[in-house]
């Protein structure tokens, strides 16, 4: 964080928050607008569009921080920008209302609130419905695949169902291993013009990667932030972009929104499987 003489700059993921310093309870008699410049440079070097503006500590103030926030929000507009602004005291607040800023700045109560109401993903409002419901069953998958396999020991994880069928653990294995080969192709496709997609060989994988030695929480860890990381970085695109292709060295041109479809229903896919497992493991349990 930040500190400068009368305000705090700081990030939250990709919005900018400016927030007063302690002991500041009214800056009309203060020179807020001799760290305008440093503001708004800072801004445009780091690229942020969106902007909070936290009043917790402004019971009271006057015209030059409202020319301050005026500003920004100039600068922000040019570059279909937003501003919200938090915490504001009840007489803040009036005075916003009554000189109709609060039609121009939205005025929430919290700094999550704002942080919510910019959010970093804002393009997934004007997604196609089917696009946003493929993009949450994409989030979802980790989540359900932890489920999936949380009350399993660390030797039913290991014992195949039957003889030369994968365990629970080199299911998990392979997902984790596939999470990052379409991190790599979804990521290419959006930074490259038609790059060529590898395929590759799940049996071979297992047979070389050491699946029985390698650790449940861990490849749950991989899975989990790879889609974070992948989901985060997609939400950012317009929906064109999803007709972005790839060309794989199988089957071919494959766009961005048939990647995004393939790994989204690679753990749904593979949960039937654990499930089946899981059923032969009780009835083996049972008979003993």
């Amino acid at each position: 964080m930040r500190l400068n003489r009368l305000i705090r700059t700081d990030a939250v993921s990709d919005i900018m928050l400016l927030e007063l310093r302690d002991g500041i309870s009214s800056l009309a008699d203060h020179n807020v607008l001799g760290e305008l410049d440093e503001i708004r440079q800072l801004r445009r070097d780091i690229g942020f569009n969106k902007l909070i503006v936290d009043l917790a500590k402004a019971p009271f103030f006057g015209s030059s921080l409202l020319e301050l926030i005026r500003v920004l929000w100039t600068d922000l507009s040019a570059n279909n920008g937003r501003l919200v602004l938090c915490n504001l005291s009840t007489v803040g607040r009036e005075v916003l209302e009554i000189s109709k800023f609060d039609q121009v700045w939205p005025l929430v109560n919290s700094r999550q609130e704002a942080v919510n109401l910019l959010g970093s993903n804002s393009n997934t409002t004007a997604w196609p419905t089917a696009l946003q419901e493929l993009m949450a069953k994409y989030d979802s998958g980790a989540a359900l695949l932890r489920e999936a396999v949380e009350d399993l020991s660390p030797i039913q994880l290991r014992i195949p169902a039957k003889p030369g069928v994968w365990s629970v653990l080199n299911i998990v294995c392979h997902i984790a291993d596939f999470e990052l080969v379409y991190a790599d192709r979804m990521k290419r496709v959006v930074a490259e013009d038609r790059p060529t997609l590898f395929g590759g060989d799940p049996d071979v994988f297992a047979s070389k990667l050491a699946y029985a030695q390698r650790d449940l929480e861990e490849e749950l860890g991989v899975i989990r932030t790879v889609r974070s990381q992948v989901s985060r970085f997609l939400k950012t695109l317009p929906a064109t972009e999803f007709e972005r292709a790839g060309v794989h060295s199988v089957d071919g041109s494959l766009s961005l929104m048939r990647l995004l479809e393939r790994i989204s229903g690679h753990i749904p896919h593979h949960i039937q499987f654990i499930e089946q497992k899981k059923s032969t493991l009780l009835k083996v349990g049972d008979a003993h």
